[in-house]
């Protein structure tokens, strides 16, 4: 059977939340994983929702992960310091991503995961790190399993969009970005064409856009049910939902969504999507 099944650990945006108005879709930050085995695993982004996968690895053999980061803001990278397979050195994880700021990935994460921000060291770490530096626009492979391909978008301190191709279907993700910048969303627009599924960032409702958030980084339903139309994408799935935002606000949003583009879900944490 082509396609693969995507698994939403975390979707929420800038903070973790709790209660019960958050219960449908979840409190973790951005964590997505695409199933391959369970001693192999590949996760985009490590918000706090990456704590979720800790139950399902098994105790009895090393693990390899392949963490594929669309930028390192804190709500992306915060499960690391609490990430108990990092800290054995049986495992194995390969980090993906876009030096910024003057840094690599290993340096950015190392700055903030050590004393006296955290008692241990990114560095020292018990597992095995290996650390993949791409240049955006190139195309390039992880493992025998996955293309990636990707690309820059607009956001405090950029972000990456990817577009993800395994076993005959095509996943892009495109959280944390703000439209209006003409570059960033023709290339977007391109990214996405055809695409089996896209996950779109989603923070703000347009009126509360307009008024209060421009420049702050994020979008809209709206502006994503605009460009699924116009890439052709399958299905649409809204994310990095507003802490703020309740499981009844985010139906409202889906209802919305719906209304334009029917193949409009949200994520929700700890629920499994058929790609492709």
């Amino acid at each position: 059977m082509s396609g693969f099944t995507l698994n939403i650990h975390g979707a929420r945006g800038s903070v973790p939340v709790s209660g019960p108005e958050y219960h449908k879709y979840g409190g973790g930050t951005t964590c997505f994983e695409i199933e391959i085995a369970e001693d192999r695993r590949f996760v985009i982004d490590a918000g706090t929702g990456m704590l979720r996968i800790k139950d399902s690895l098994p105790d009895d053999r090393p693990i390899h992960f392949s963490v594929v980061l669309t930028h390192l803001h804190w709500d992306h990278c915060l499960a690391l310091p609490f990430f108990g397979p990092l800290f054995d050195p049986r495992n194995r994880f390969d980090f993906y991503g876009r030096a910024v700021g003057g840094m690599d990935i290993e340096e950015a994460i190392d700055r903030v995961m050590r004393p006296p921000w955290f008692p241990v060291n990114f560095r020292s770490t018990a597992a095995d790190k290996r650390f993949h530096h791409f240049e955006p626009y190139m195309t390039f492979p992880i493992g025998d399993e996955f293309e990636i391909h990707p690309i820059l978008l607009h956001h405090p301190d950029g972000v990456t969009g990817y577009r993800i191709r395994h076993n005959g279907a095509t996943l892009v993700v495109a959280t944390d970005v703000e439209h209006g910048v003409p570059e960033s969303d023709a290339a977007l627009r391109e990214l996405a064409r055809g695409a089996d599924a896209l996950i779109y960032d989603a923070q703000y409702v347009p009126d509360q856009y307009e008024a209060q958030k421009v420049g702050w980084g994020h979008s809209t339903w709206q502006q994503g049910v605009k460009l699924a139309e116009a890439a052709g994408v399958g299905q649409l799935i809204l994310t990095s939902h507003d802490p703020a935002r309740t499981d009844d606000e985010v139906d409202e949003i889906v209802r919305h969504a719906q209304a334009i583009f029917p193949d409009t879900i949200a994520a929700a944490e700890g629920t499994s999507i058929r790609v492709g």
